[in-house]
């Protein structure tokens, strides 16, 4: 005669119900399920299937959505903190939802507990464990220590820029944050990022323009200002001179980005030429990242001639640098 497990159905199904279809293989067995019946219901003919080492699903939509997430905090145990690309996504960063593929789900437990990677769960062992924020009830690290999470692990330094780019301009981290943060990793992971921040403490905001900032430093152009604001004393506003200013010699030179602006984007850029020249009386120069990276001796002697006149020029009256 065959025997029945005696444990609480009901409760079981509210378990998995709660957890979005998902339940941990510690708590089924909390729940009084025997190991027998947990491998047996998540074998080839069960109800149930293991979609990570000690983690179930009751579903077969369980991973959608949040499923990963959650998946990831259940295999991880207890104090896990989501960090990395899938936190940025969880806060809602446009760089990091703009990939289109789900990352791997990056999860922080103390260095204490041994747990590894497995499927598409990386683990981080930590010793400076975040107080973490909830999210749509996950336990999420705060955006600076998941942004900087998720940039040690990239490889593309153009993304990184994409990332602390948006966070900053968005105001929801400063720079200092982020280097505050970045600087106690400790990690020789570090380059790319600790290069974007360099990067963007110099007012360079683009990679053409960091392409541009390269090409100019091997030549004997004085080090021009990036991307600086204009104030304007009689109104209090403020406009951005975009690209490379050499503020004593009345020289602007803009680089185009590496992508086709809008109609109204293209319109804007026009009037921002317009009031540069005619209002604060700027040479306005313009490079494409085609001669930056193909005719760059040609571009360097039209702005050598250019950067070669009198270092007499100052803002009009009412202007300053902000």
């Amino acid at each position: 005669m065959t025997k029945h497990a005696n444990y609480d159905k009901g409760a079981v199904e509210r378990l998995f119900e709660s957890q979005g279809g998902l339940a941990g293989r510690s708590q089924l067995i909390e729940l009084g399920v025997p190991p027998s019946t947990i491998r047996l219901r998540e074998g080839p003919r069960g109800p149930w299937r293991r979609v990570l080492k000690g983690v179930c699903a009751s579903r077969e939509d369980a991973l959608k959505g949040l499923g990963r997430i959650r998946a990831a905090l259940l295999y991880a145990g207890p104090g896990a903190v989501v960090t990395g690309l899938a936190a940025l996504r969880l806060h809602r960063v446009a760089a990091a939802l703009a990939s289109g593929q789900e990352p791997q789900v990056k999860v922080l437990i103390p260095h204490g507990r041994r747990r590894q990677s497995h499927g598409f769960v990386l683990v981080g062992r930590s010793t400076r464990m975040p107080e973490p924020v909830r999210i749509e009830g996950c336990p999420v690290a705060p955006l600076p220590r998941a942004a900087v999470d998720a940039c040690l692990d990239l490889k593309d330094k153009e993304y990184v820029r994409s990332i602390v780019n948006e966070l900053v301009y968005s105001r929801r981290c400063t720079p200092a944050q982020l280097c505050t943060e970045l600087a106690a990793h400790q990690t020789q992971r570090s380059a790319r990022m600790r290069a974007v921040l360099a990067e963007f403490s110099a007012g360079i905001r683009t990679r053409e323009e960091a392409v541009c900032q390269e090409r100019l430093a091997r030549t004997s152009a004085p080090s021009p200002l990036w991307n600086r604001r204009i104030f304007e004393q009689a109104t209090g506003c403020v406009a951005v001179l975009p690209g490379a200013f050499w503020p004593d010699r009345g020289i602007a030179l803009e680089v185009a980005p590496g992508f086709q602006p809008s109609p109204a984007a293209l319109d804007r850029a026009v009037a921002r030429r317009r009031w540069m020249a005619s209002v604060l009386r700027l040479t306005v120069a313009q490079v494409t990242p085609t001669q930056i990276r193909e005719s760059w001796d040609e571009v360097w002697e039209e702005l050598r001639g250019l950067l070669n006149r009198p270092p007499t020029y100052r803002l009009p009256r009412g202007y300053a640098l902000a």
